[in-house]
């Protein structure tokens, strides 16, 4: 009983459970960080978050039906630990991270959750031609609540469950011309009954050859290929769909520096993805990512990025609309350096998503969807000294959508003061 044991006043508490394995982390990451040679930093954070509207309900909704309660806003407090690590052993580098992140409610306690994510790779260099990387994931975290909006989840949280492994490998045909491969594997599972269609294991294949410039400026063609298995068939009317299906992706690459003040990555190309079964909800487009880095001054940095593609599984969990979405989207990511202590940041950015592929859209069971999301985020951040850092977050989003009910807008304030030892 006493693992489950809250502490603290009100709702917000946290447990005896998640404490202790955030002393448990930084115990040992102390002891590490005084034996090992090369970077090993053990952190902790703790957040206070108020949401005006968590489970981003339509303002056409009425919260006491959906909810229980007439408030859509709660109070939120996440405490963390963890550790961060790089290690060299010659020419070879582990580096990585593990934590673990507590969330307590003060009123919506069914979305009390302990998040758990790690990550790992082996950087290795064989001779001065050959490198690549070999590494896994882990995540344990509740999924978005943007992303759900079929009664079902509303009630019932969605654990989400993602592992990845890869190994990539790039070689110097000559010291102009370097071949990339890399082979990948994903899975995903969902704990919610009714969302388990949604859970997806994929293999994921590479191969892209560069041309590499005197000044380090590259050029390629891109090919990617995955297969995509959803063992849980999806029921539709009385038929069970297979949704697994197979996509390739084929992209010009480049990674340019365009001066000393600005760089460009970015791709463009076509993707294609086939079904199992109901082949009429093939599809093929055109895609495009770009990320345009400009640095004027020491002080100010602005990031711009747009993209037109496929999401990836393991980034749009979309409740039981089994299918994809096209992602279309803008945004502006400025930094300014007020001081070496003190810095202000903020994000403007435009989306749309299309949903696609969902076999009841090619059925006419249901209509199609498109939602348009903005985002405006402000932070500052103060570091009064090296290992502490204070964040102000505020953030305004809005959704529209043409799925009934489906849009929303909420602002979310956030105040996290976090240790790096």
């Amino acid at each position: 009983m006493l693992a489950h044991m809250d502490i603290g006043s009100g709702r917000g508490r946290l447990t005896l459970r998640g404490l202790a394995m955030a002393a448990a982390i930084l115990v040992w990451a102390g002891n590490a960080h005084a034996l090992a040679d090369g970077r090993l930093e053990p952190f902790a954070s703790y957040t206070v978050t108020r949401d005006d509207n968590v489970f981003r309900l339509s303002a056409q909704s009425d919260p006491a039906s959906v909810l229980g309660t007439p408030s859509t806003a709660d109070t939120f407090r996440s405490a963390s630990a963890g550790l961060n690590f790089d290690v060299p052993t010659g020419r070879q580098r582990f580096v990585g991270d593990v934590w673990v992140n507590d969330n307590r409610y003060d009123q919506f306690t069914v979305l009390d959750f302990t998040e758990v994510h790690g990550r790992a790779a082996w950087h290795w260099q064989a001779g001065n031609d050959l490198n690549g990387r070999i590494g896994a994931t882990t995540d344990r975290a509740l999924a978005s609540l943007a992303n759900v909006q079929e009664g079902v989840q509303l009630g019932t949280p969605n654990a989400l469950r993602t592992r990845k492994a890869f190994l990539d490998a790039a070689y110097l045909l000559t010291p102009r011309w370097r071949l990339r491969g890399e082979v990948n594997r994903l899975e995903q599972t969902n704990a919610v009954a009714a969302l388990t269609v949604n859970d997806t294991t994929s293999n994921g294949t590479g191969l892209e050859l560069s041309r590499i410039s005197p000044a380090g400026n590259q050029v390629g063609l891109a090919l990617q290929a995955q297969d995509a298995s959803l063992p849980n068939l999806q029921p539709v009317g009385a038929s069970l769909i297979d949704n697994s299906y197979r996509q390739t992706r084929v992209r010009l690459v480049t990674d340019w520096t365009l001066s000393g003040r600005s760089h460009l990555i970015a791709s463009a190309g076509k993707v294609s993805r086939s079904y199992a079964q109901l082949p009429e909800r093939d599809y093929e487009t055109g895609i495009f990512h770009a990320a345009y880095e400009w640095k004027p001054t020491g002080r100010f940095t602005l990031l711009a990025t747009a993209q037109r593609d496929i999401g990836a599984p393991d980034e749009i969990n979309a409740g039981v609309n089994v299918g994809f979405v096209l992602e279309q989207g803008i945004a502006l990511r400025p930094v300014y350096r007020v001081t070496e202590k003190v810095s202000v940041s903020g994000v403007l950015s435009h989306s749309e998503w299309e949903y696609l592929g969902d076999p009841r859209l090619t059925l006419g069971t249901v209509a199609p969807r498109t939602d348009r999301v903005r985002n405006v985020v402000l932070a500052f951040a103060y570091q009064p000294v090296r290992i502490l850092r204070l964040v102000l977050a505020l953030r305004r989003e809005t959704r529209t959508s043409t799925a009934a009910l489906g849009d929303y807008e909420v602002e979310v304030a956030s105040l996290s003061a976090r240790l790096a030892f």
